[in-house]
């Protein structure tokens, strides 16, 4: 009997290895910061309802005033009579769930480590690449979840927004693009004329009260949103917007306040009212029978060019060809679109008492049978002696929906590529 899943990265030293382990960084996206964090409940069941009151504002206008009159036979009642116009509320109420995910790690055979080479450094490398796995699952779920709840435009000629959606029940696994397919795909690169408009559509929703976080601020041309961008498409702009570029070199002289968020988030320059947060691996689509479909990131290869042992994650080269991946989606960010709220999990109770769980995706290592039994990548295997073990980890949230209209997601088309050439003489 064996194990399909086992840790099968050591080196043993059979020739002259290297001392110096060489490590491949990864980009952490800003949603960790962007998404408030707050606590579930204790005991509120698996469904809770968040309402939002919303605007009272007058239908028209140009409502009727009417003239103070004396008491007369034309106005039997003059001042004692005042005509009272109805006045209505209403608020919207959105359902959310509590949500889950699990990730567990190849199984490691205690013995092995006593005689691979630099086994104590290899162990300290791998699992420094778990903790970055883990927090890669929580940010692309935010991410998804994000992208799902605001509404969406596609850049094409009509610039048309269609609204957002808050299901009843947890989030799809991406965001739903149906409203975006067919007739309504982009036909266009993202223009500054687009964002313009979605700056003031934004305001008009109420979106643009500066936060103390100093995520939206004030600045010369009004409110500056977080615009989460590809570093290409922000680069277009800049060039083909050069006028109204302000590089944040120089505008923290004014507002150094909000310099520390700023370079938190990896802002570059401000366009207009976008502050542009560029995004080395921005979301990415395609079209597959008509339908718009992610295309993922990264895919895990076993390929000798980058792997002689074990599997390592490499860019999919579909994500890179703009002839497949044909569309890119910009994202402007708001901390008032959704929070997270962690769930404590109950480790004791009267009369029992349980291990401590922990359900924020901190990983655990278990050894022995309870690393083996009931996974299917280990079938009939038992370990009595516990010379086995893995890591697992599990992450319990729910992500309640707040004001999605402050969010927005933009859909535009990648052009081909065309370069300029120089001839040579």
């Amino acid at each position: 009997m064996a194990c399909a899943q086992q840790w099968d990265t050591l080196a043993v030293k059979t020739e002259s290895l290297s001392e110096i382990l060489l490590v491949r960084a990864s980009w952490q996206d800003p949603w960790l910061n962007i998404i408030p964090r707050g606590e579930y409940p204790r005991g509120e069941g698996y469904t809770r309802t968040t309402f939002t009151i919303g605007r009272v504002e007058p239908t028209t206008d140009e409502e009727t005033w009417v003239e103070l009159a004396p008491v007369s036979a034309q106005h039997l009642d003059g001042h004692c009579s005042t005509t009272y116009n109805g006045v209505y509320t209403g608020y919207h109420a959105d359902n959310y769930q509590p949500e889950e995910f699990g990730l567990k790690g190849p199984l490691v055979c205690q013995k092995e480590l006593g005689q691979a080479f630099q086994s104590e450094e290899f162990w300290e490398k791998y699992f420094q690449a778990l903790e970055k796995r883990n927090r890669k699952s929580v940010i692309n779920r935010l991410g998804n979840v994000y992208m799902q709840y605001v509404p969406k435009a596609s850049a094409n000629a009509a610039f048309t927004w269609y609204d957002g959606d808050i299901a009843t029940q947890s989030p799809p696994a991406g965001p739903t693009m149906t409203d975006l397919d067919g007739a309504n795909l982009p036909t266009s690169e993202l223009t500054q004329e687009m964002l313009d408009s979605t700056g003031e559509t934004l305001i008009e929703e109420g979106a643009h009260v500066p936060d103390s976080n100093g995520f939206i601020t004030m600045g010369d041309q009004g409110p500056e949103y977080p615009l989460l961008i590809g570093t290409w498409m922000s680069k277009r702009l800049a060039i083909n917007n050069s006028e109204l570029r302000a590089d944040l070199n120089s505008g923290f002289q004014s507002r150094a306040d909000v310099n520390p968020v700023l370079r938190r988030m990896g802002a570059s320059r401000v366009i207009g009212n976008f502050r542009h947060v560029v995004n080395p691996f921005p979301p990415r689509w395609r079209v597959t029978n008509n339908l718009l479909v992610r295309v993922p990131t990264w895919v895990m290869s076993t390929n000798a060019t980058y792997a002689t042992k074990g599997q390592v994650a490499i860019i999919n080269p579909d994500w890179r060809d703009p002839s497949i991946a044909a569309y890119e989606g910009a994202i402007v960010l708001s901390r008032w679109v959704m929070t997270e709220e962690v769930l404590r999990p109950v480790n004791s109770a009267p009369g029992m008492k349980w291990d401590p769980l922990n359900y924020f995706g901190a990983w655990q290592f278990v050894t022995g049978n309870d690393a083996l039994l009931g996974f299917d990548d280990c079938t009939g295997v038992t370990d009595p002696l516990k010379n086995f073990g893995r890591h697992f980890a599990q992450y319990e949230h729910a992500l309640k929906p707040m004001y999605p209209s402050y969010g927005r997601l933009i859909l535009f088309k990648r052009c081909a590529n065309s370069f300029d050439t120089i001839t040579c003489s």
